[in-house]
């Protein structure tokens, strides 16, 4: 029987999905350079504001975990502790990383959406997307039930469907990432301070974020996600994991903002 994350990632319903999710024209100047610093700003606060999000979604997630008393120290429960645990450590150094790359390349982590954008709204805050993510990872806090908890799940909260969110989102950001430094290959040889953000993506950000330490921290979560669904079993599981799926790939591809690939053509 195949598990649950290789039964989502080749689910048919989500194929196209997932490519409009890890391969958008945003990422693919991203990979090239071409990306204006008030463009990477105005990204990059809308993903810090997602990250402090992603703070409160850990706590909710550990609230849910029941570690066993009687049960040895390699039941599964164990190990959700550990991933959770590493994902706040990561979450942690991933906002401090923000806070000292954007001081050393000049980006703003309180810009505001430009006025072409989509999602753009008054002043500095959550955009439409940002604001769904947030409301999706607060649907997980401690004590929270709200509308969003009932559209996607139709009731409460599991620490099952947690980690599907958890898997499902830092699985996308790699691969995302992953496909940004491959439309790059070809500019290996460039000097990254001609970069329009000055480099910060091919110097700092998409390294970070395609690293073997970041891989390894995904392929854990996969694991753990996949033993915990085995060891939990429950009729719907699979069905409430891509709703789940399908919902956070909808979500990641209106994250990445929409660039007009002629305004930067030039830069070729």
């Amino acid at each position: 029987m195949p598990t649950l994350t290789s039964h989502l990632t080749s689910h048919p319903q989500t194929a196209e999905a997932y490519t409009r999710a890890t391969q958008s024209a945003f990422l693919s100047l991203a990979g090239q350079g071409r990306l204006p610093r008030p463009v990477l700003s105005q990204w990059l606060s809308q993903d810090r504001l997602y990250a402090q999000a992603y703070v409160r979604f850990i706590g909710g997630l550990l609230a849910r975990l029941r570690l066993p008393v009687a049960k040895a120290a390699d039941a599964v429960e164990w190990r959700v502790l550990r991933v959770l645990k590493d994902a706040l450590d990561g979450i942690v150094r991933e906002l401090a990383f923000f806070e000292d790359t954007a001081a050393r390349y000049g980006l703003d982590l309180a810009a505001g959406p430009g006025e072409a954008s989509e999602n753009s709204s008054a002043g500095f805050g959550p955009n439409r997307v940002t604001e769904a993510y947030v409301d999706l990872f607060d649907s997980f806090g401690a004590r929270h039930g709200g509308a969003q908890a009932a559209s996607v799940a139709g009731g409460e909260r599991t620490l099952l469907e947690g980690l599907v969110l958890l898997w499902a989102t830092e699985k996308v950001y790699l691969d995302a990432w992953t496909y940004a430094r491959e439309q790059g290959a070809g500019r290996e040889g460039g000097k990254t301070g001609e970069d329009l953000d000055g480099g910060a993506l091919r110097r700092e950000f998409i390294p970070n974020w395609t690293s073997e330490e970041f891989k390894g921290f995904v392929d854990e979560i996969q694991g753990c996600l996949d033993e915990y669904a085995a060891a939990q079993g429950g009729e719907g599981v699979q069905d409430r994991a891509l709703e789940l799926w399908k919902h956070v790939l909808q979500l990641e591809e209106g994250f990445w903002p929409h660039v007009n690939l002629q305004d930067v053509a030039s830069t070729m």
